[in-house]
């Protein structure tokens, strides 16, 4: 994948003083660019989009741009500081840093083992939609065997693949199917169906092919 000449950039809130570092690509717009971090979008939401952009430094090679995005990101502790907006370690590349430079490199995940927070609701409480209501199926029996609404009906026309014929070679009896082949010599179909595929060379003491193709 080939590298796009690349900016990085200080961005700096002129109201509240709050910091974002950052990359683009887009040089037309460089000096007017104002970040897409999730959490430095909110920041300007609520307090304005009057920022000011610092060009740190242009590069045309894709290691010392990453190299030099997370030396800065590190030294300035971008995501530990409350003095930048960063959420992550930029790396030049996609703003998010790569094995052991990335923040949370070892951690676990914070919903590891537990509920996401944000669908507690959704599952249990008033907000299920099932919340109070007994269930449709408790106290009820599921029909079985000839009970079975399913009981008796067939496949639809079309529907499955159609059986293969089976031929076994050594005395040229033919089968309707491998399921067949294998009830008859009382065992499983997988050898039969390897020696038809010429996987095997015999399965049960014979030697077996697809009928169409002898």
């Amino acid at each position: 994948m080939s590298f796009a000449p690349t900016a990085l950039l200080v961005l700096t809130h002129n109201v509240t003083g709050l910091k974002y570092f950052c990359k683009t690509s887009q040089f037309d717009i460089v000096h007017r660019y104002k970040g897409s971090g999730v959490y430095w979008k909110r920041h300007m939401r609520v307090h304005g989009r009057d920022v000011t952009a610092g060009v740190l430094g242009i590069y045309f090679e894709q290691d010392r741009c990453v190299a030099a995005a997370l030396k800065f990101s590190q030294e300035n502790e971008i995501v530990k500081s409350r003095e930048w907006a960063n959420s992550i370690l930029e790396n030049g590349l996609d703003g998010a840093g790569l094995g052991s430079a990335n923040h949370r490199y070892g951690k676990p995940h914070p919903n590891k083992g537990g509920t996401r927070p944000e669908m507690i609701g959704r599952l249990v409480g008033p907000l299920n939609g099932m919340y109070g209501k007994p269930s449709p199926m408790r106290g009820v029996a599921k029909p079985k065997g000839k009970d079975s609404p399913l009981h008796g009906r067939k496949r639809p026309e079309g529907g499955g693949k159609p059986a293969k014929p089976v031929v076994r070679l050594d005395d040229g009896v033919v089968f309707e199917s491998v399921a067949a082949a294998g009830r008859e010599c009382k065992g499983t179909t997988a050898g039969i169906h390897q020696c038809c595929l010429g996987k095997a060379k015999s399965a049960h003491g014979y030697r077996w092919a697809y009928k169409e193709s002898v």
